[in-house]
């Protein structure tokens, strides 16, 4: 009886010293991963182990051995995107299946607030037009599916997993996630008809340097800058790259969006440069030797700030389009038209997110027939008593129409007094808006929509909106 007790403990052991692979969070059923890649695989088994990768699209195993912490990584080469649901099974001795697996394109979705904000809205704060896609949420069960990363802080010390789980859409599932994010992703969605994946990571009230790690920082402002930044806000440089971005860095992606900016508002001289290291950054995380990756951006959206008539928010959004310049490969979403006055939260979400997809849709796929990005100043001359504008991105005309006049627009002769103007598109040719007031009667500078909150209505013929634009470089003159 003892002899039989004995082999029954040995038994046991034997048996118990097998334990199923671990994952990271981000690998579970119910994701989509990025088609035609080889796409990354890693978690913990027992250690200096064989574990092998099996997936109902191919008959082959992927193989690989677990050092001698038991950590193990791997890539798997995935085919074109379908709607087919696979398994994938992972094994170092006892199996564990994912299940429902979709191939697709995979989006990362991260900033602050107004990426934050979800389908249902804020406390008072709607997103305009959310419940007809909340209701039919189910209806996209295998075109989209959703992730997003819990919100922890972790200052310089990068943490290997996060919280979360993949879900499909429902109705659910939907008001929960990122408006932003869910207008991109159905966008891209129903245009290319593959399933998309949406990795949201999040957190309101957060500056640039804290998505980025320090060495990074470094890398892009002077050490008092570095020095402030870490005593002037509630979050630290670093807490939520650490937190967030480095747990689901590894996932395969195709690439990035980000909605971000309201609270380095101050930081006009520097934010470009931030921006564009940390995208550096991120690329480089995710494996993208070339700087490449497609990353597209939105411009904060117009608000009272601290006055409506101040100019500190076109003030930064000369940053970001700055930041759109030396960022290879990358676009702004322009948002002039949908901001709130009293709101930072615009309900206007659809647009933004279909914006952000139109970019990726004409940049990234090379899909035609549309003009993503707003008439944008090319040059300017100045001719009885007008200011006469040439704009890029304009090869359709503007609108409004010459019959219609332009608002937003404001001049000033050389005693640095600005006056609203009135504007005018032309028909020939097509790309010039001719600007003026009776009280300047010799201009030499010319604003659009060059005020924290300023009604203005300049947009291409697909109703993408100009950014605010200047002629001067009087940073002090309101």
């Amino acid at each position: 009886m003892k002899r039989l007790l004995i082999l029954a403990l040995v038994g046991g052991c034997a048996v118990s010293s097998f334990a199923k692979v671990v994952l990271p969070n981000i690998l579970g059923s119910n994701m989509v991963i990025q088609q035609q890649a080889d796409v990354n695989f890693w978690g913990t088994a027992n250690p200096n182990t064989k574990v092998s990768v099996k997936t109902s699209w191919s008959n082959q195993e992927v193989e690989t051995k677990s050092d001698a912490q038991g950590n193990w990584s791997v890539k798997v080469p995935t085919p074109e995107a379908s709607y087919e649901q696979h398994t994938i099974t992972i094994s170092d001795g006892m199996p564990l299946t994912l299940s429902n697996v979709l191939i697709g394109d995979v989006w990362i979705c991260a900033g602050q607030s107004n990426m934050e904000m979800p389908m249902h809205g804020n406390n008072s704060q709607a997103i305009e037009g959310s419940l007809s896609h909340i209701l039919n949420g189910s209806a996209l069960a295998n075109k989209m599916r959703f992730f997003t990363v819990e919100r922890v802080r972790s200052y310089n010390d990068e943490l290997k997993n996060c919280g979360g789980q993949w879900e499909c859409a429902s109705p659910e599932s939907v008001s929960d996630f990122s408006a932003v994010g869910f207008f991109f992703g159905y966008t891209l969605s129903n245009a290319l008809d593959i399933p998309v994946g949406l990795i949201a990571a999040d957190w309101g009230d957060t500056k640039v340097e804290a998505w980025m790690p320090l060495d990074a920082l470094k890398e892009c402002v002077s050490a008092e800058q570095y020095e402030t930044k870490h005593s002037n806000h509630w979050c630290k440089p670093s807490e939520m790259y650490c937190g967030m971005i480095a747990p689901i860095r590894e996932f395969t992606a195709k690439g990035f969006i980000w909605y971000q900016g309201e609270s380095n508002l101050k930081d006009i001289d520097h934010y470009d440069t931030m921006l564009a290291q940390m995208v550096k950054r991120w690329r480089s995380d995710w494996g993208d030797k070339d700087n490449s990756m497609p990353f597209y951006f939105v411009q904060i959206a117009p608000y009272i700030y601290r006055g409506s008539k101040e100019i500190s928010y076109p003030l930064f959004i000369e940053a970001q389009v700055r930041a759109a310049d030396i960022i290879p490969n990358s676009g702004m979403a322009t948002t002039t038209d949908i901001g709130e006055e009293y709101s930072i939260h615009p309900a206007k979400k659809n647009e933004v997110g279909q914006r952000l997809g139109a970019l990726a849709l004409k940049q990234t796929y090379g899909k035609g027939g549309f003009e993503p990005v707003g008439p944008r100043l090319k040059s300017y001359e100045i001719k009885d008593s007008k200011m006469i504008l040439t704009m890029s991105h304009a090869d359709q005309g503007m609108n409004p129409w010459t019959l219609v006049p332009l608002i937003g627009f404001e001049i000033a002769g050389s005693d640095k007094v600005f006056y609203p103007a009135k504007a005018w598109t032309s028909d020939k040719p097509k790309e010039v808006i001719t600007v003026w007031s009776d009280e300047v009667k010799d201009p030499v500078a010319v604003r659009y929509a060059f005020r924290n909150f300023i009604p203005a209505n300049l947009t291409n013929t697909y109703g993408i909106p100009a950014a605010p634009f200047r002629t001067d470089d009087w940073d002090d003159v309101k």
